[in-house]
């Protein structure tokens, strides 16, 4: 379990969450990675210019977004009004440009520019999707790219190998994508995200990134005050101290004139914006960094707020609470014929060359399929107590390893167990 479920390394430029598929995709082509390759093969293949009709949406988006002096030609074509009786004008744009200009997605701000190669990549990291060191897919990686098309693989395809599809924009969210990258925030950044969503909820009206910032010094101080009891190596202390120094840093942005790079904003941004990708957040203009709590938002974030760990939230609650947060209509069920269909499948998709998967992976990835194929839903802590219970009635079907105090870690199964119990 984790010391603190708090990110590493926030970053203003991680906010939209369409990045990953490619990362995921790229990752998953070799055993090991370089960071450095990684973070500029993605700022490569995120910038690649396509020559596209200049459609209102884009018109918009080149208006509204593209400000800097470089775009000042590409401005003056947008500039002028769209003639519906004759050809429009074809222009140059970069790849992530037609994408963000997509009116279907929530929020149209998240370019990558070139210095965001050091910066994006961590997002992987804090949510693990990729494995720090070799950089390669974690299990929770491999969950993802399973979920992801094989056209949102290729939407930043190498140029001149793969066109682009503006149909099958990376920035839109399939309910299954939006379900595994809310338990990966919730699980990994969830100490702060409980405590800012509970202030939020508070809020009554449109709220800026600057306001919902303001309350992170005395959060990040909350976690580290409570923390210091937990520590167990010099690397807790080090991410206590951390903590604690950019808390300092936030506050001295307090009533400082707003720049969007300042400690404050690089820190609030991806607790924000990728929120508005999963449906939690509503951003009443795309291109505006303000935001509005809705009955989404108190839907989920309520039961998670009040429950008594992060730990029991996502094990015993997370489905329920999303299943009422986007209206999934699923039935709660328990049964085994619900269960293993599920899990057997999830365990095909995540299974090792030796057979052994994270009986978490394993656990939430069944629970996705189920409340998004099959319109019903089960918690993890109840897939495992399923398979416990299938392990002691058929010791031949299911093993299961464990840690050093005795909590399930890897499950393996020695065959298809829906036919061995002739289902």
């Amino acid at each position: 379990m984790e010391f603190i479920r708090v990110f590493t390394n926030p970053d203003r430029c991680m906010q939209r969450l369409g990045f990953l598929k490619y990362l995921a995709r790229r990752a998953s082509q070799s055993a090991t990675n370089n960071f450095s390759t990684l973070g500029k093969e993605l700022i490569n293949a995120v910038s690649q210019k396509v020559s596209c009709t200049l459609t209102p949406q884009l018109q918009e988006y080149i208006k509204t977004a593209l400000t800097d002096s470089i775009y000042k030609n590409l401005r003056a074509i947008a500039s002028k009004p769209l003639d519906e009786s004759s050809d429009r004008p074809i222009v140059q744009v970069e790849i992530q440009d037609v994408y963000l200009a997509d009116f279907d997605i929530p929020s149209r701000r998240g370019k990558l520019v070139k210095e965001d190669w050091r910066k994006y990549t961590y997002l992987a990291l804090d949510m693990e999707i990729l494995r720090k060191g070799t950089y390669s897919l974690l299990v929770r990686g491999q969950s993802f790219l399973s979920l992801v098309q094989e056209e949102e693989r290729k939407a930043f395809g190498k140029s001149g190998l793969i066109p682009f599809n503006e149909d099958s924009n990376p920035f839109r969210l399939t309910m299954p994508q939006r379900l595994l990258l809310l338990f990966s925030f919730i699980e990994r950044d969830g100490d702060v995200l409980e405590r800012l969503y509970n202030r939020l909820l508070l809020l009554p009206e449109l709220f800026t990134d600057r306001e919902a910032g303001d309350y992170l010094p005395e959060i990040y101080r909350s976690i580290a005050k409570e923390s210091r009891s937990k520590i167990r190596s010099g690397d807790d202390l080090l991410r206590i101290q951390k903590l604690v120094d950019t808390a300092d840093k936030i506050e001295s942005w307090k009533g400082k004139p707003y720049s969007g790079k300042g400690a404050r904003e690089v820190a609030i941004t991806p607790r924000l914006e990728p929120f508005v990708d999963l449906g939690i957040l509503s951003k009443p203009d795309p291109f505006a960094y303000r935001y509005q709590t809705t009955d989404v938002t108190k839907t989920f974030f309520e039961p998670f707020i009040n429950s008594e760990s992060i730990y029991h939230f996502l094990h015993y609650s997370f489905f329920e609470a999303a299943n009422k947060a986007f209206n999934l209509n699923g039935e709660n069920r328990t049964d085994r014929e619900a269960i293993l269909p599920a899990t057997q499948k999830a365990y095909t998709v995540l299974k090792s060359p030796l057979g052994y998967v994270p009986i978490l992976e394993v656990a939430l990835l069944a629970g996705i399929y189920s409340i998004t194929e099959s319109g019903s839903y089960f918690e993890i802590s109840q897939v495992i107590d399923t398979l416990k219970f299938l392990q002691k009635e058929r010791p031949e079907l299911v093993r299961f390893n464990v840690d050093r105090w005795g909590a399930l870690t890897f499950v393996k199964f020695n065959n298809d167990i829906m036919k061995m119990m002739g289902g």
